[in-house]
């Protein structure tokens, strides 16, 4: 299964802008994470992780739902859910 989820850059940094955070410093320092990782995700390099896209969130009163766009396609009918095999892992 493909995942195709994308983040939103634009909207990330037109809610930035808004607030007068126009670099991605200004943006990781609000939200508490490296810059680094902002310039990697507004380059489209990575999608972020649940904790960065929470902070960007929280950072700028953003819905999760509108910094990621796309969907993990779900399991087909059918499918046997996978098994928890942890008890056949030796010691």
């Amino acid at each position: 299964m493909a995942t195709t989820l994308r983040f939103r850059a634009d909207e990330l940094t037109k809610k930035a802008r808004a607030v007068g955070d126009a670099t991605h410093l200004a943006i990781a320092q609000r939200a508490g994470v490296r810059e680094s990782t902002i310039s990697r995700l507004v380059a489209g390099r990575t999608l972020p992780t649940v904790a960065t896209l929470f902070a960007l969130a929280d950072a700028y009163g953003i819905a999760i739902e509108d910094l990621v766009t796309g969907r993990i396609p779900r399991p087909e009918a059918g499918v046997p859910a996978p098994r928890d095999c942890s008890d056949r892992i030796p010691a």
